[in-house]
């Protein structure tokens, strides 16, 4: 990977670039045309690479590969542990437990089954850091309740949730319980067998692996309901022929992060930090959406207000006169026609912070020095916006 060509990118919660090491391993697997769910020979090569994925993917999160299954991404994942729960009480549709801070694949999937089976929901706001607090879960449960539904790591501001409280609650009440690990996954360590949850969502493409591809883990299959039917593949719980090549970049993005998520995660803080001090010494005057510690959020993700400017202007101008790349949301926001960010609506930021607020991404390419190149252009940026608009 060409460090240089990376070095503007700071956008890597909206997605990775697909490492070279992984690129690599999709190349011979183009050749492997068999169908994975044939019984010739051709196709036994293919379903070794399906076999191996799922051992890479089950080491990564330490659990048993009968528990992972491939999808096309962690919008399919989050649709189907959502769906796959509630499809089996139909006949007697009950109370749904999420946040208002989730992906919007968790949010439009819960509004779908509130409006069309009758489910009840609510909706836990979290703090002003962005955390959601443990005893509202706990007072939100109801004898009713049939899912609880929160994500790992916030895509917008990084932001941890505390999410081995909350699932000792849900297996004390018999709850099922769904993660949304994709932006954790690759970035910081996971436990399955510690952590003890019922589902978890992730994307190849969060990790330096190809779009297109990720998994839901399921600890007990006989628990959810498959979302798509067909020829049984997924050990008959997601029919569809498998997406061979990018399995094969799945299993080498897993094997890099099982190696090497700690010396990623010490480089990404030590930038964080670095980005930070730079800010705070910096004219601008700016807040910080979020908690920042590490143990509160992740290493790589910074979400700023900066008064006196819009994000979206300064993003514009960041990319079309310096081609850098940051973001003022999700690429999957829940929130498109109003143009601001559900995230920080929901932390109860003010107007003006929101929509001067920008995230700042980066990841295992990024370097010190990049970080420093990046800050004297946004403050140079800001400086000047603000002295376009007369404030």
């Amino acid at each position: 990977m060409e460090q240089q060509r990376l070095s503007g990118y700071f956008d890597y919660n909206a997605t990775t670039p697909i490492s070279t090491e992984v690129v690599e391993s999709m190349i011979p697997t183009i050749k492997h045309f068999a169908n994975p769910s044939s019984s010739n020979r051709h196709a036994m090569l293919s379903k070794k690479i399906i076999n191996d994925t799922r051992n890479q993917v089950a080491s990564l999160l330490n659990t048993q590969p009968s528990k992972i299954f491939f999808t096309s991404g962690g919008s399919e994942a989050n649709n189907w542990a959502v769906k796959g729960v509630l499809l089996n009480h139909i006949a007697n549709p009950g109370h749904i437990i999420t946040s208002e801070i989730e992906h919007a694949s968790v949010l439009s999937t819960v509004e779908y089954c509130v409006a069309h089976f009758g489910f009840s929901v609510t909706y836990l706001k979290p703090d002003q850091n962005g955390k959601v607090n443990v005893s509202d879960v706990e007072r939100a449960l109801r004898d009713d309740t049939q899912l609880i539904t929160i994500m790992y790591a916030n895509n917008e501001t990084g932001v941890l949730q505390p999410i081995p409280d909350i699932s000792k609650l849900a297996r004390d009440k018999h709850i099922p319980f769904h993660v949304d690990a994709v932006q954790l996954v690759g970035k910081r360590r996971i436990d399955l067998e510690a952590l003890h949850v019922d589902y978890l969502s992730l994307s190849a493409h969060k990790f330096y692996g190809p779009k297109g591809v990720g998994c839901l883990y399921i600890k007990d299959a006989s628990r959810i309901t498959p979302l798509i039917h067909g020829g049984g593949q997924e050990l008959s719980m997601r029919s569809g022929t498998e997406n061979l090549v990018a399995i094969a970049g799945l299993a080498k993005a897993a094997q890099d992060a099982s190696n090497q998520v700690e010396r990623w995660d010490q480089n990404n803080w030590s930038c964080k930090q670095y980005m930070m001090s730079l800010l705070d010494s910096s004219p601008i005057q700016i807040k910080y959406n979020g908690s920042t510690a590490y143990n509160d959020a992740l290493s790589n993700t910074l979400n700023i207000s900066i008064a006196g400017i819009r994000g979206e202007a300064l993003a514009a101008r960041m990319e079309i006169m310096h081609s850098y790349i940051i973001s003022i949301g999700s690429a999957c926001s829940n929130n498109k026609a109003k143009n601001i960010s559900h995230v920080l609506e929901a932390m109860t930021l003010s107007d003006d912070d929101i929509v001067s607020s920008v995230r700042i991404s980066f990841g295992r390419f990024t370097s010190r020095d990049d970080v420093k190149r990046f800050v004297t252009t946004l403050v140079a940026e800001v400086q000047a916006l603000i002295a376009i608009s007369g404030r």
